[in-house]
């Protein structure tokens, strides 16, 4: 069965680093710019996660991953949620 949470949050993930990744190329990796949209871009991007996720648990579709992960820790191992921090609720 598909982890909705996984995927929502891989998705994510994949689109804020491509969106970085072409700021970067345009602005340069050092330049003030380029850290000031990384830190915007990443707080809205996690931001609207959570929002996301939160209203997937109130209606029991995902619970707590039991890995502890929280998103702004990034992509991990976890076979369930990949770090997402969230898992389905079994039914």
């Amino acid at each position: 069965m598909i982890q909705i949470a996984k995927t929502i949050f891989l998705n994510s993930l994949s689109t804020t680093k491509k969106l970085l990744d072409l700021l970067e190329f345009k602005m340069g990796k050092t330049s003030a710019e380029f850290k000031y949209l990384k830190k915007e871009v990443f707080d809205y991007a996690y931001e609207g996660l959570k929002k996301t996720f939160k209203q997937l648990e109130l209606e029991k579709i995902i619970k707590k991953c039991d890995c502890n992960a929280s998103l702004r820790q990034g992509y991990s191992k976890c076979p369930k949620c990949s770090g997402a921090g969230y898992e389905n609720v079994k039914k």
